[in-house]
């Protein structure tokens, strides 16, 4: 899986990491364009590609797609 996520719109919210129960996301030291520090993606190998971080992001910032 490849999980993508917008520096543009992210505002750090941190709903995704929330709503990863398999701890792929974590907030990390990058800031998005509007100064936010913003999720990364910690553990790629743990996705299942369920999308629950995707359907989670109010400003749909996120995009989990199979490679």
């Amino acid at each position: 899986m490849t999980i993508t996520i917008d520096r543009q719109w992210c505002k750090g919210c941190a709903l995704c990491v929330r709503a990863c129960k398999k701890g792929v996301l974590e907030i990390g030291h990058e800031r998005s364009a509007g100064g936010y520090l913003m999720p990364y993606v910690k553990d790629p190998a743990a996705c299942i590609g369920c999308k629950m971080c995707q359907r989670s992001c109010p400003d749909v910032c996120i995009s989990v797609t199979s490679e």
